[in-house]
């Protein structure tokens, strides 16, 4: 009789995965598998620091009845720490979550101002920019966030111009329009997604996972994965983790769930 000796710890065990990511909610469960023989963990329970309050140099008006005000917590990525962001647009909270969660972006200022300029008339304003990111090679960036109805009057690009040819904005390598149209709002809620498990790690999962992570071999579901590394459900968010910080890659398109096919990072 032949026998084979496979010594990778997924490939013995699994079935070829099939991308069921793209499918309803329904669906997926009806394709599930229980994880078995899993470790039994109590709750994860965070002691977590008080937010940091919000930085910005405007003031956020909650109470609007032509715009969405928000207050949302995300991670403050020099300290780690959960910080208040104070948005004024579900727009900008979206582009936010993506520039957060880039990993050649160091530190995020939001409502960033006010710089002076002078208008086309020669009148002196004033201007308060969306976001301000600064990147680990030091270059900074100035963002405008504004959906294109906005654009149609040709105002507020008369605008940048003039603050492009302010002296207040050397300060800035770049200065960046950024509409509904430069980014999927599907990336932004996985962003975000990632965000809110950022706040709190699950460091006996994210263990196991360095662990887990070098035998894998070839392509396999994040439901997949979770079973291999048989720590039930609270794995799922450590993964999810893995994926943007570099250490899993994503083969399947689209939202982020227990079914996107998922492999080592090269």
């Amino acid at each position: 009789m032949f026998t084979k000796n496979l010594s990778s710890t997924n490939v013995a065990s699994l079935p070829m995965p099939r991308d069921l990511s793209g499918m309803p909610e329904v669906i997926r469960r009806l394709n599930a598998r229980e994880l078995r023989d899993e470790v039994q963990l109590p709750d994860l329970t965070v002691d977590a620091d008080p937010p940091i309050p919000y930085q910005g140099n405007r003031t956020i008006n909650p109470r609007s009845r032509g715009a969405c005000r928000l207050f949302s917590v995300l991670p403050d990525l020099p300290t780690g720490r959960p910080r208040i962001y104070g948005l004024d647009s579900q727009l900008e909270y979206h582009h936010l979550a993506l520039v957060l969660s880039n990993p050649s972006v160091e530190q995020v200022q939001e409502q960033f101002g006010p710089i002076p300029f002078r208008d086309e008339d020669g009148n002196p304003q004033n201007h308060y920019f969306d976001l301000v990111a600064r990147y680990k090679s030091g270059r900074v960036v100035a963002i405008a966030v504004k959906p294109t109805e906005r654009l149609q009057s040709g105002r507020f690009l008369r605008e940048l111009r003039q603050l492009r040819a302010s002296e207040h904005c050397s300060q800035f390598d770049e200065i960046r329009l950024v509409t509904e149209n430069c980014f999927k709002r599907l990336d932004a809620t996985n962003a975000l997604t990632y965000l809110k498990f950022r706040l709190f790690p699950d460091w006996d999962v994210l263990s196991r996972l360095d662990e887990v992570i070098p035998t894998i071999r070839g392509i396999l579901a994040i439901h997949d994965l979770m079973k291999l590394l048989k720590m039930g459900g609270r794995s799922y968010r450590s993964i999810y983790r893995a994926i943007f910080e570099g250490k899993l890659e994503r083969v399947s398109p689209g939202k982020i769930n227990e079914f996107t096919l998922i492999r080592a990072a090269a």
